[in-house]
């Protein structure tokens, strides 16, 4: 998943492009008693509300439902694990973490509820827990946070679920989705300690309560089968009529939620049906969605270019409440984030005279003796080419980042300099030293379990400073 700090503007910007681009295909027997204003108005909030769920489904139809998807992880209710953090090889995520491999289980919480376990950890490594639902609100968290580094057993239960926990639950997530995804971060501590990850990794333990308890399965269990249909990669097709198709499949295992169900029952007057196939019949109904769901994206656009923080996009249905506008956005700019709790990207976009970064000069970044990051976790800046993948180098140096500290020299009166360069700086800085090409380039940095300083805006990340000269 990309970072925030990957480009809120190019990827609206590619969103929008792609919108102007392409038209739907015509469906099959929708007819509605409302005017072509009122279907344009009601089809742009629905694609707005829906926009989450159907990117949404995107991913857990490539990860979880069709085995014959490249991207295919493991099949409802089993975990897949990345062995490894990105390299320069990897070119299927942009602007990729290079600090946490990922591990995924879909849940499918129908039957009966799903109990995670995790293992006790070393207090200096993070490994979070998050918890995801179908609309991608977050659920909830099992980090050092929430947590410490004991580990234990966390129940997942759907909305329908009704009764105890057993002994040894240490907590209950209850999703308002009955698919739900879980999403595990564990901190890799250096070149050495892969294996350490991977055992770890192992023993993340995903059963159904029954299997956890030791007993049959419910009478009920198992639910039916989920028949997917074909996805939509929204963002290349901004305006195909698929759209809510895959909102129709996506809702039959979303309850309502109580303070919606006015807004579902407006959306049903245009086709928007829990588990029914959206077929539409008339063209001027059609234009009237395509017309709407232009606009709907025009006001994503417009909302991503005044995001101060991912610190506002991402986070609980109680953080976001009814903004759908900020909940469509952060999907559109990179699905499943953390919350500012969790973790903050405080830069960069550019140096600190606001200009991009080119690899022909030289750049400083110097923490003052006391101006390290206040994170509870960890902290790191990562080179990225100019096309937000990592940058292949020499001394396979990727970031800099909290872990390096005993290595990286001091300056007189304490601080830190990192130098960013092509060339490296020399030998009595080469600790400090972050390559990056001899091209354009990118910076991201990252704060795992920010303090209230960086939250608050009070900390701010030193800036970019370039050197005139060759490196």
């Amino acid at each position: 998943m990309p970072s925030f700090a990957v480009s809120i503007r190019s990827r609206a910007c590619l969103a929008m492009a792609f919108f102007y681009a392409c038209l739907a295909s015509l469906g099959g027997a929708l007819a509605s008693p409302l005017s072509e204003a009122e279907i344009a108005d009601t089809a742009k909030a629905a694609f707005i509300w829906g926009y989450p769920m159907v990117d949404n489904y995107n991913v857990l139809y490539n990860y979880a439902l069709d085995p014959r998807s490249p991207e295919f992880k493991a099949p409802l209710n089993a975990i897949s694990h990345a062995r490894n953090v990105a390299g320069p090889a990897d070119k299927a995520i942009v602007a990729p973490n290079v600090d946490t491999p990922y591990s995924y289980a879909w849940l499918d919480l129908r039957a009966e509820p799903i109990v995670l376990s995790l293992p006790e950890f070393e207090k200096q490594r993070y490994v979070s827990l998050q918890l995801i639902d179908s609309y991608t609100y977050i659920i909830g968290y099992v980090t050092p946070r929430t947590n410490g580094h004991a580990g234990g057993d966390f129940m997942i239960v759907g909305p329908a679920w009704q009764g105890v926990a057993p002994a040894g639950i240490k907590k209950v997530f209850r999703s308002p989705t009955e698919l739900a995804l879980a999403f595990y971060r564990t901190q890799i501590l250096g070149p050495d300690d892969l294996r350490r990850v991977q055992a770890l990794q192992d023993e993340f333990k995903v059963r159904t309560l029954s299997a956890y308890l030791g007993q049959p399965a419910p009478a009920l269990a198992p639910a039916p089968a989920l028949t997917p249909v074909a996805p939509l990669d929204v963002r290349k097709e901004p305006t195909s009529l698929r759209f809510f198709d895959v909102l129709n499949w996506m809702l039959q295992t979303m309850p309502a939620l109580p303070g919606e169900v006015a807004l579902r029952q407006r959306f049903e007057q245009i086709g928007v049906v829990p588990g029914q196939a959206f077929k539409v019949a008339d063209p001027r109904v059609e234009a009237a969605m395509i017309q709407g769901m232009k606009a709907a994206m025009q006001d994503m656009v417009e909302r991503s270019r005044n995001i101060r923080s991912s610190a506002e996009l991402f986070g609980s249905r109680e953080f976001l409440k009814d903004d759908y506008l900020t909940r469509a956005v952060a999907a559109m700019i990179g699905i499943y984030g953390n919350s500012a709790d969790e973790y903050l990207g405080v830069g960069y976009q550019a140096d600190s005279s606001g200009r991009p970064f080119e690899g022909q000069y030289r750049y400083r970044i110097r923490f003052a003796p006391d101006g390290l990051p206040p994170v509870g976790a960890f902290w790191s800046i990562t080179a990225y080419t100019a096309d937000r993948f990592v940058y292949a180098n020499a001394l396979d140096r990727y970031k800099i980042s909290s872990l390096a500290l005993p290595e990286l020299a001091r300056d007189a009166d304490g601080g830190i300099t990192l130098y960013v360069q092509h060339r490296s700086p020399g030998a009595g800085k080469a600790a400090n030293w972050l390559p990056v090409p001899a091209t354009p380039f990118g910076l991201t940095f990252r704060t795992y379990l920010p303090g209230e300083a960086i939250r608050q805006g009070r900390w701010q990340a030193p800036p970019v400073i370039r050197q005139e000269g060759n490196p």
